[in-house]
């Protein structure tokens, strides 16, 4: 395994958009821009890997859930289980849409051929309703 950064603005260029050009030093030629949620998903593992959150992006009731303790935790989490590494790329995989939200199912995938996948909840204003880890998987 390869040791990764604990400099989190080493992250940053994973949120932007970059013509014709992969947005992790991993990504295969060509890679595809993601859109607005993949690119969440992405900055999101980022910041939570770093044990940090951008409360600006959460809808007040997640906001008041999603405790600085539990960010702290789950950071501890995939450091423990070495989960830290930086995706390649994310693809949302399902969309639904609800009365008051919208869902997304998103998948990461990483360098060494693992991939976890995400239910993200937004607003209809955008805002962040809660992020939840469905699955890792192994290589």
């Amino acid at each position: 395994m390869t040791t990764q950064t604990e400099d989190t603005r080493a992250t940053q260029p994973l949120t932007g958009r970059i013509g014709g050009k992969p947005l992790h030093p991993g990504a295969p030629m060509g890679a595809r821009q993601h859109s607005p949620v993949e690119a969440l998903a992405l900055r999101w593992w980022a910041d939570m890997r770093a044990g940090e959150i951008n409360r600006s992006e959460l809808a007040p009731e997640y906001d008041a859930h999603l405790t600085n303790h539990a960010v702290k935790q789950m950071s501890h989490y995939l450091k423990r289980y070495e989960f830290g590494h930086l995706p390649l790329e994310a693809h949302v995989i399902h969309t639904r849409k609800g009365e008051t939200q919208t869902f997304h199912v998103v998948k990461l995938h990483f360098p060494r051929g693992d991939a976890a996948s995400f239910l993200m909840g937004f607003t209809d204003e955008g805002k962040i309703t809660g992020i939840s880890l469905m699955s890792m998987a192994g290589d």
